[in-house]
């Protein structure tokens, strides 16, 4: 079943193309179910999430679908969750227990249900890779919140932006298919590749600010935040 080497449209699959993120499903979801009461809330939307992107990858790309629109439903719903983890790693942030440490929550909504949500509709309308800025905005705006309102423990922070640059860098080779098709790894084997790196860094960054608490955030900080030696435009 893994080795046929066109999809249903005719378009030629590398004989990788798929193993990975099915080895990763084959791992990842027997780990979520061991290990489901230690993961902590607020990581919860995004582990849900990551393992449907491996299982919509998986099948996207594993099972040699017969009918090309059912190839493209699938292939739809697969690239919006995508978008969910995205969506449901910041909003995610909501769960923390500390009030401080939550960022306000009509800017979670207005920068990352909304557009996210809306980047969902398009993927599964058939729009291409310009509904994924809408996880730009999400990155951005938490990013500035991790930057100003959190201090000494800049772990979330920098997790954060190896995600943002792992997903992007993925994200720029879907969109580029710099190296086109190869027959056997590809630049869509090295998208899945970079995807399943922000993965592990996204969870890590999730379940590391599920514990953070408002001896570490705060929303007002003169000192000790990443920002905070910054002289942006002699503003500071």
């Amino acid at each position: 079943m893994v080795f046929h080497k066109n999809y249903a449209d005719g378009t030629p699959r590398p004989l990788c193309r798929g193993w990975l993120h099915g080895m990763g499903a084959m791992t990842y979801l027997p780990l979520v179910c061991v290990h489901w009461n230690d993961i902590p809330t607020p990581a919860l939307p995004a582990v849900i999430a990551i393992a449907f992107v491996f299982i919509m990858s998986s099948l996207v790309h594993l099972v040699p679908w017969k009918s090309e629109a059912l190839l493209e439903a699938i292939t739809r719903v697969d690239k919006s969750c995508i978008l969910a983890v995205c969506g449901a790693s910041f909003m995610g942030f909501q769960l923390v227990e500390s009030e401080a440490c939550k960022p306000d929550f009509l800017l979670s909504v207005g920068t990352v249900a909304v557009p996210v949500t809306l980047g969902i509709i398009g993927v599964l309308c058939g729009f291409g890779p310009i509904v994924f800025s809408s996880c730009a905005i999400a990155f951005v705006s938490n990013l500035w919140f991790l930057g100003w309102h959190v201090h000494d423990n800049l772990d979330a922070f920098y997790h954060t932006v190896g995600c943002l640059i792992l997903y992007g860098s993925g994200l720029t080779l879907y969109a580029t298919q710099v190296g086109g098709h190869r027959k056997y790894w590809g630049y869509h084997e090295w998208m899945h590749l970079l995807v399943t790196m922000g993965i592990l860094v996204n969870i890590r960054g999730n379940w590391t600010y599920s514990f953070y608490t408002e001896d570490i955030c705060s929303m007002v900080q003169p000192s000790g935040h990443v920002f905070a030696d910054l002289d942006w435009m002699g503003i500071q």
